[in-house]
């Protein structure tokens, strides 16, 4: 039975990877500082600073799904020093870890903000352009074990993650604020467009949760990566945010475009589909119009 472990066990992602794994009987470790409100039956779970873990106590561990890092992106542009020590001395430690009890594969997740401005469709060998430091963070994590697997021969490889959605999303997303607003009768806030766009609003390739978790074990089990590779996890379809807002509901507010937003990302799935047994599943607009009528009901 492979063994696989999770770090960022309490956060949005990492308890529908925990599902991913059991489907495919691993054996599953999930490790998280912080209180877990959404723990699943059948995974074993470390409460402790993933900086302090020894690997060696889990015994012929075979695979890590890299999940904990400091996510929020204002919280990085505000605390800069503090967010990058943080998330970069901790990768470089487990792939240290990873290197030295001899893992199978390490699989990091990363994000498309990082694109930055280039054009659309999105494709993993563009020039990077991170607009705040969270993206940089990720960018430079994606080095880090690219580089990792060249010198020490570590298999590694990074999922770059689109727009996420889902069940248990953090309060922090946009369509968990578009759904509070509406639940209290204020106005749902859109960010403008640049004049002469194509579209009045943001435009975002659109992922849901679930079908992430599966990508993430459908790398551990493909034998065409560890060799450092990045790559797109998304549908390679976009979605106006105008679109989102007109499916929850409620009345709409504009306001001016923010510094480190872009305003159309989608992915490019070539090299998905070429190195990973995986397709997207869920539809966006279908899930998210049955969600907001399932809360609306639960208030």
């Amino acid at each position: 039975m492979a063994k696989i472990l999770i770090t960022g066990s309490s956060g949005f992602i990492a308890p529908h990877v925990v599902n991913s794994a059991l489907k495919k009987n691993f054996k599953v470790y999930g490790i998280d500082k912080l209180d877990n409100d959404n723990k699943v039956e059948g995974c074993n779970y470390i409460k402790e600073d993933i900086n302090n873990f020894d690997l060696s106590k889990i015994k012929n561990l075979d695979y890590i799904v890299h999940l904990a890092f400091d996510t929020n992106i204002p919280h990085s542009i505000k605390e800069p020093k503090d967010t990058t020590e943080n998330n970069l001395l901790m990768t470089l430690n487990l792939l240290k870890q990873a290197t030295e009890n001899k893992i199978k594969k390490f699989i990091f997740s990363s994000t498309a903000s990082l694109y930055g401005h280039n054009p659309i469709p999105w494709v993993e060998n563009m020039l990077s352009d991170p607009l705040e430091p969270y993206g940089w963070q990720k960018l430079s994590g994606e080095s880090l074990c690219t580089m990792w697997h060249k010198c020490y021969g570590l298999p590694t490889s990074t999922l770059r993650l689109y727009q996420v959605y889902g069940e248990n999303q953090r309060k922090d997303t946009a369509l968990a604020l578009f759904i509070r607003l509406k639940k209290e009768k204020k106005p749902i806030t859109l960010t403008e467009t640049s004049p002469g766009s194509d579209c009045k609003t943001g435009r975002r390739d659109f992922i849901y949760v679930g079908d992430v978790a599966d990508a993430f074990i459908a790398n551990c089990e493909s034998e065409k990566t560890g060799k450092g590779e990045i790559i797109n996890i998304a549908t390679g379809r976009m979605t106006s945010m105008q679109e989102v807002a007109e499916t929850i509901g409620g009345e709409v507010k504009f306001i001016p475009k923010r510094g480190f937003e872009v305003e159309s990302h989608q992915a490019d799935l070539s090299q998905c589909n070429r190195l990973l047994n995986w397709k997207p599943k869920v539809n966006f607009l279908s899930w998210l119009d049955k969600f907001a009528k399932d809360q609306e009901k639960n208030d």
